[in-house]
């Protein structure tokens, strides 16, 4: 496995504290992007002016993310992976008719709420070439064709049900995704927080423990009963931060069986890392 961190700060600022070989210059030449392994002796310099700029109240870098990279072998062999569909699309349901009751919504950080009918979508805007896709909302929208394809091989752990148009026409293509259980408990040495560089303090979390906090920074570790027997779980904490359209939302874990079922369907934008048992 690699872990990645990708890095945009202004061209500016990048001559001065990176060395001019290192990253690319983006086009119209205001942001260099880099992308280093995270043991890079550079990363450990920067975390150190990161800090600086943050004690003055402000931010080196307009992007800081750390993506693991896994082999092939290294996924075939995990027992379980998390997966995701990104980028999201809109417009999402709220948009389009769909509402929710937020009478039982955390007051902190708006975890609960309970979609109160059926998923409305502007159906057009449902990506023609995506069998498994997600809107901006959190949303999970899944073709008829995969659907019959995990129904004929005996899936488990997931609900259809019905998506209309503005107006309440049926999408017999499509369907929503629902993950009744969220039971995974994400565990040390799972690690969190605002950016790779500048971890805390990060305001995302939710006092309740329904949010843990704005990005993973790590791999994925979760206790081994606490996934219960099903092909599909969410954990139960999320991750994320309200805001508009956007809500806080839980990682989603499948088996190796679903998961090379994905793979063999050659679902588009499968995003899949492994999750480790404790």
């Amino acid at each position: 496995m690699r872990e990645i961190l990708e890095l945009r700060m202004p061209e500016e600022e990048a001559r001065r504290h990176v060395p001019p070989d290192v990253g690319e210059t983006l086009p119209l030449g205001h942001v260099r992007r880099l992308l280093l392994e995270v043991n890079h002796p550079l990363v450990e310099q920067l975390r150190a002016i990161e800090w600086e700029y943050r004690a003055q109240g402000t931010t080196l870098f307009s992007m800081c993310d750390v993506e693991r990279h896994y082999t092939p072998r290294e996924l075939r062999a995990a027992e379980y992976v998390m997966v995701g569909f990104w980028p999201f699309f809109r417009p999402t349901g709220v948009e389009c008719g769909t509402r929710y009751d937020d009478s039982t919504a955390c007051p902190h950080c708006g975890s609960g709420a309970r979609q109160a009918n059926e998923l409305h979508l502007e159906l057009r805007r449902i990506p023609k070439r995506r069998d498994l896709s997600i809107t901006m909302g959190g949303e999970y929208v899944i073709t008829s064709r995969l659907a019959e394809v995990l129904r004929q091989h005996r899936i488990t752990g997931y609900e259809l049900r019905p998506i209309v148009s503005r107006g309440g026409r049926p999408a017999p293509e499509h369907h929503q995704l629902i993950i009744p259980s969220a039971s995974a408990e994400v565990v040390p040495p799972t690690h969190v927080g605002g950016s790779y560089l500048y971890p805390e303090p990060d305001p995302s979390r939710c006092p309740e423990g329904h949010v843990l906090g704005l990005r993973l920074l790590s791999s994925l570790y979760v206790p081994r009963d606490s996934l219960g027997k099903q092909d599909w779980v969410f954990t139960r904490q999320k991750f994320g931060r309200r805001g508009g359209l956007f809500h806080p939302l839980p990682r989603m874990i499948v088996t190796q069986r679903l998961y090379r079922l994905l793979a063999e369907q050659k679902v588009r934008h499968l995003h899949a890392e492994v999750v480790h048992l404790v």
